[in-house]
């Protein structure tokens, strides 16, 4: 079963997309902040990060870049969740290199999409 890690600090948003990845068959686990996210990561090693970018202790910018830091996170793909939608914050996470972008409000066709698109 893959395993999705879910950063996002808003704990109904947290809760919800943990219920409907499980729902779709992935084991999810949360995490309430970018610093809380790290440690999960290389705690659990996930398959597959979803992340907001604006959180309190790390924004998602640097947990990619932390994670990209370690080696046994190095590799896992990160999507980014988010209200940002300027062009700028899209142009770095992707530079930074996540594997894909969701602006919020986001559609749960397309984030399941993402998801899936990376953990085949």
């Amino acid at each position: 079963m893959k395993r999705v890690l879910v950063i996002e600090d808003d704990e109904d948003l947290r809760s919800d997309l943990i219920t409907v990845l499980e729902f779709e068959g992935y084991e999810a686990i949360g995490a309430e902040n970018g610093q809380q996210g790290v440690l999960m990561a290389r705690q659990h090693l996930p398959d597959l990060i979803i992340c907001d970018v604006t959180m309190p202790v790390l924004d998602g910018f640097e947990v990619i870049m932390a994670l990209h830091q370690n080696l046994q996170t190095a590799a896992i793909p990160v999507i980014f969740l988010s209200a940002r939608s300027d062009k700028a914050a899209i142009e770095r996470g992707m530079r930074l290199g996540a594997a894909a972008y969701v602006r919020k409000p986001y559609s749960l066709k397309g984030l399941l999409a993402a998801v899936g698109t990376h953990l085949c």
